[in-house]
């Protein structure tokens, strides 16, 4: 499973069934299938947003379970604001104000100009509802895939303390 900017996914079968083996008839399957979007059409705008808020979650979260460091697309913590104030409708400079700060400030931050501080990250979680950590670890993530692009050559290699061990 991954994710893509602006693309559906398209891993996943979302058909409504049982999964013990039993198979619907056609006229069963209509009705559940008629029944689910009847539910779904009387949704409240409210659960609309939070179901759109928690997609973006999902998404923030699959990334930073993805391993690899090299080679795979690197998602922004603007990338998963600007993917969050969608959703709310909101541009930058009013998301700016709901967060205390003015949009050349909260820019420099979301463009990597100036040190994400876990102070933003704290107001990304309560202004979001979404974990502290999730906006800390997508910044630890970058960081990290950068480090591994920028130092291809093992610089790090000489700081392992069996190589100590075999000298002594």
């Amino acid at each position: 499973m991954s994710i893509s900017k602006n693309k559906k996914r398209t891993d996943f079968d979302a058909t409504i069934a049982p999964n013990d083996g039993e198979k619907w008839s056609k006229e069963i399957k209509e009705l559940v299938e008629e029944r689910a979007h009847e539910i779904h059409s009387q949704r409240s705008p409210e659960r609309i947003i939070r179901n759109q808020m928690l997609a973006v979650l999902y998404r923030l979260e699959e990334y930073i379970e993805q391993e690899n460091h090299s080679g795979s697309e690197i998602y922004t913590i603007e990338y998963f604001v600007t993917e969050f104030i969608k959703v709310l409708n909101l541009n930058k400079s009013q998301f700016a104000t709901y967060l205390d700060t003015d949009l050349s400030n909260l820019n420099k931050y979301l463009k990597g100009q100036r040190t994400f501080s876990t102070e933003l990250a704290m107001k990304l979680s309560h202004f979001f509802n979404t974990p502290v950590d999730v906006w800390l670890k997508v910044q630890l993530k970058n960081d990290l895939s950068e480090l591994y692009k920028a130092e291809k050559s093992n610089k790090y290699d000489k700081y392992d303390y069996r190589k100590v061990l075999k000298m002594a």
